[in-house]
């Protein structure tokens, strides 16, 4: 499966806020012990582990192929190779060093 690396953090996002809906959902509105919370905590998985498949398995560099996850949302330069994630031109000064 081919994601582009913009594509695929927005996926993480989401994926991740929608667990996070789901398991809130799951507390505060429905009664434990009861079959629909068993459901709401089986779908806040499901939808964790898409997240976690997406941020392991699809987000990484398009450039080096090389894994990012630290600082995923904010990272706009590759920090193994350096170049921009969209434009794949090399980072210069500043921007280089910044992690």
């Amino acid at each position: 499966m081919n994601l582009n690396f913009k594509t695929a953090r927005r996926l993480v996002m989401i994926f991740m806020i929608a667990s996070l809906v789901c398991a809130l959902i799951g507390v505060v509105l429905v009664r434990p012990g009861t079959e629909a919370s068993i459901y709401i905590v089986i779908l806040s998985l499901v939808l964790m582990l898409l997240a976690l498949v997406i941020l392991f398995g699809l987000c990484r560099c398009p450039w080096c192929g090389k894994r990012i996850v630290s600082g995923l949302m904010k990272v706009e330069i590759c920090p193994h190779c350096k170049r921009d994630l969209e434009t794949g031109m090399k980072a210069k000064g500043s921007k280089a060093k910044k992690r």
